[in-house]
């Protein structure tokens, strides 16, 4: 995945950067994932550098930082953190795959719950 700044940023979206997601935050990666809406935009940033910086060991946080204050609007930073957790889960594939994939999971788990009504 990338972020468009003052030029694309690459950004890691493997187990190696959910890892370094739960170290930054001391937290695990879905407790992250929950509280994300809570935190300040600073938090929300790093959260972005993480994998920023798995990509290019030699990207500071404070010029990330700062290149993400200068370039992002609220609703930019809200799209690319939505991606981001996207990328994550299904790395490589495309937005339009994740989008089928969580129609497909979203699909079964109508189906089950279903289910379970028909059965009780």
């Amino acid at each position: 995945m990338f972020i468009k700044l003052d030029k694309d940023y690459e950004v890691k979206t493997t187990l190696g950067t959910i890892r370094e997601i739960e170290k930054a935050f001391s937290k695990s990666f879905y407790e992250v994932v929950n509280t994300v809406s809570a935190m300040k935009v600073e938090q929300q940033i790093k959260l972005l550098y993480v994998g920023a910086r798995k990509a290019d060991a030699h990207l500071s946080e404070s010029a990330f930082m700062d290149l993400c204050e200068e370039y992002l609007g609220i609703g930019d930073l809200m799209e690319y953190l939505e991606k981001f957790f996207y990328a994550l889960q299904y790395p490589g594939l495309s937005d339009e795959e994740v989008q089928d994939r969580i129609q497909k999971k979203l699909q079964r788990n109508r189906e089950l719950q279903a289910s379970k009504g028909s059965i009780g």
